[in-house]
This record gives C-alpha cells, sequence and structure tokens, in this order.
C-alpha cells in the first residue's frame, strides 16, 4: 500500500512540475505578446508621422527642391513592356502526362 501511495505522490509531483513550468512559459509568451503590443502601437505612430501629407510635401519642397506648380497640363506616358532578347520564351506547361511520354519519346500535340 505504501508504495503505491507513493508512486501516487511522484505522479502527482511530476505533473505539478510539469503544470509550473507551462504557467511560467505561458507568462513569459503573455510578457512578450504584451511587449509586442506596445512595439507595434509605437510603430503604428511612428508611420503615421512619416506618411503624413504635411510631411511628404515639407520633404518634397525641402529637400527635392519641387515647387507647387500652378500649371494645367497633364502628360501621360504609356511604358510598353517588351521582353528581353535574351530571355526565351516560357514553354507552356503540359502536365504529368507530356512529362511521361518525354520520357519514352514521345511528344503530345
Amino acid at each position: 500500500m505504501s508504495a503505491l501511495a507513493f508512486a501516487l505522490i511522484i505522479g502527482l509531483g511530476f505533473f505539478r512540475f510539469n503544470a509550473a513550468q507551462l504557467e511560467l512559459r505561458l507568462s513569459r509568451i503573455e510578457r512578450s505578446i504584451a511587449r509586442y503590443a506596445i512595439e507595434e502601437t509605437e510603430l503604428r505612430q511612428v508611420l503615421s508621422g512619416l506618411t503624413s501629407p504635411i510631411r511628404i510635401y515639407r520633404l518634397c519642397k525641402e529637400q527635392l527642391g519641387m515647387i507647387r506648380g500652378t500649371h494645367e497640363i497633364v502628360e501621360v506616358v504609356n511604358v510598353q513592356r517588351t521582353r528581353m532578347a535574351s530571355t526565351p520564351p516560357a514553354e507552356p506547361q503540359k502536365g504529368w502526362r507530356a512529362s511521361v511520354f518525354a520520357l519514352f519519346g514521345f511528344k503530345l500535340n
């Protein structure tokens, strides 16, 4: 009887130790989540300050030398996309059947 009670106490102690370890991990994760939430809030504030229209206008005016124009002329530039000469055209994928036939020397049309 005492051996069974001793084994039961050891087993319960083991479960209690694991519960304490899990509680410690959970508290660490909760602290890191709180820290990341604070960091996200700070980064959102920095981002909103960087993307404000007033800041962009001031940067364009001071550093890039842009001025607000009174011109009503708008020009549209169309750029056509061309394939480079050194790049071969991509072959269409035909699936696994084409691979099997190509293995035996046949081609699918």
